[in-house]
């Protein structure tokens, strides 16, 4: 990837994504165990019940089941998109999160915080 300039991710979209395609497939199971009786959305409902508070295999259980899982695919998306974030910064430029390890003493960054571009700054 040299020369190439890596995109990083905006953790709120990446949260609000992955929290409403987790709500709405939660919602889905909950409403197919409520109304058509399926046998892996009862099996999922029966396990959910012992893991959100609220849950159970009616309407009610069924749009609590999908808030559990828009928090829950919010909360995971905004984890991911941050350590990816976090990751990308120390895989790209000297920051001082990583101590300049990833760039083998070569920088050149311009960086005020970098050890390598600032030998003053080294402890």
């Amino acid at each position: 990837m040299i020369g190439m300039k890596r995109a990083r991710l905006s953790a709120t979209a990446l949260g609000v994504t992955l929290g409403l395609m987790c709500g709405v497939w939660m919602l889905v199971v909950g409403l197919l165990a409520t109304y058509y009786d399926v046998g892996f959305a009862k099996d999922m409902m029966t396990r959910w019940e012992g893991w959100f508070p609220g849950v159970q295999v009616t309407l009610i259980g069924s749009l609590t089941v999908g808030a559990w899982g828009l928090l829950k695919g919010f909360v995971t998306g905004l984890v991911f998109g941050w350590i990816y974030n976090l990751c990308l910064c120390c895989c790209t430029r000297c920051c001082p999160c990583c101590k300049c390890s990833c760039c083998g003493g070569k920088c050149n960054c311009g960086s005020s915080t970098c050890n390598v571009c600032n030998p003053a700054q080294k402890m």
